[in-house]
């Protein structure tokens, strides 16, 4: 069994803006892929046509072996204006749910997010509420580039209600956003290659604000999925907090373990380049914040130009890690993605 945890579909500007509705769909779309940092190539590795279309992410799905896809459309990341945010976020809910998940070529495969407005808490609880009783829907996705990290007290509610629900939180980065804050300490690179080389840099800073702010503590059962972070990446700045905190835990007294040691419960990686090439990347007894080949989910991340295929993932793994890799993780970590394939299976 395959199961992408990382496929974005294309919604059609036409379509999308339509649904979006008054006044909003009388302002033209954002390019898909922002202004600022154009790449000097083409993003998609397929023409938006087919990567907008269900048959041809479908026929691409069942080319690459992949059994079921969990599915985060481009939405073009933080919208600042709440009102703007809201209708931007229904309209991909249910242009999602009426052109993909009812697809009859999805075939009961596409698995959905629930796109939520981040700046309008009250507002994202009742979105999460109106699709969350669709067991298609395995969890919520948010921008990687916001204006706060994801662990401060007006997210908390957004974090038990998926908790609660059973839903996943999957960050990742939409590389067009309305409100862009500099990318990093030092301001705007220069270029397109720098900006992708940083892009783990926000889910990173979500994740460390998540453990230091005392989100896991408090919900046991919240689970996060980084979308644009390889395991390496993310450990390495763990283990600097893993040192500060025993200096810094009088300040965060309910941080009870160390930073790292919420890595096996609460957090998996889509599949990265690095997890193949690091000398670390095979099963290490001991390994701080957990061995990566419990840790690494499976991502294709169909369309974009620097997606892989299945076979191209943790190739210098054995077959018993590769396959916790393709399939097992995910099923392990996502409850609702389970219980589905539960389901399917025993009937």
């Amino acid at each position: 069994m395959i199961i992408d945890c990382a496929v974005h579909p294309v919604l059609d500007d036409e379509e999308f803006n339509r649904e979006i509705g008054g006044p909003w769909n009388l302002l033209k779309l954002p390019p898909l892929f922002g202004d600022r940092y154009r790449a000097p190539l083409e993003q998609l590795a397929v023409s938006r046509e087919e990567a907008s279309s269900p048959a041809g992410v479908a026929d691409q799905l069942r080319r690459t072996g992949v059994d079921y896809a969990v599915m985060s459309p481009t939405t073009r990341g933080y919208w600042p204006n709440p009102q703007q945010a809201t209708a931007v976020a229904s309209a991909a809910n249910r242009l999602f749910v009426d052109k993909w998940l009812n697809a009859p070529e999805s075939e009961g495969r596409f698995l959905g997010s629930i796109r939520i407005a981040m700046n309008d808490v009250d507002v994202a609880l009742r979105e999460i509420d109106r699709y969350a009783n669709d067991d298609r829907f395995v969890q919520l996705v948010v921008p990687a580039r916001a204006l706060g990290t994801y662990g401060e007290q007006r997210f908390f509610p957004i974090w038990r209600a998926a908790a609660e629900r059973g839903l996943a939180v999957f960050i990742h980065d939409d590389f067009s956003t309305l409100c862009e804050p500099p990318p990093s300490q030092v301001g705007f690179p220069s270029h397109f290659a720098e900006i992708h080389a940083i892009r783990p840099l926000s889910a990173i800073v979500h994740l460390t604000s998540f453990i230091v702010a005392g989100v896991f503590e408090r919900l046991p059962d919240l689970r996060v999925v980084l979308g644009d972070v390889s395991v390496h990446a993310a450990r390495s700045f763990a283990i600097r907090t893993d040192k500060d905190w025993q200096s810094d835990r009088l300040e965060v007294p309910w941080v009870s373990k160390d930073p790292t040691t919420y890595f096996e419960r609460h957090v998996r990686f889509v599949t990265q380049a690095d997890d193949a090439i690091s000398p670390h990347s095979g099963r290490t007894t001991g390994t701080i914040g957990g061995d990566n080949n419990s840790l690494v989910v499976y991502g294709s991340r169909h369309p974009y130009w620097d997606g892989v295929r299945a076979e191209e993932v943790c190739v210098g793994w054995s077959q018993e890690d590769r396959t916790r890799c393709l399939a097992d993780n995910a099923l392990q970590f996502y409850p609702r993605l389970a219980a589905r394939v539960s389901a399917e299976v025993s009937a």
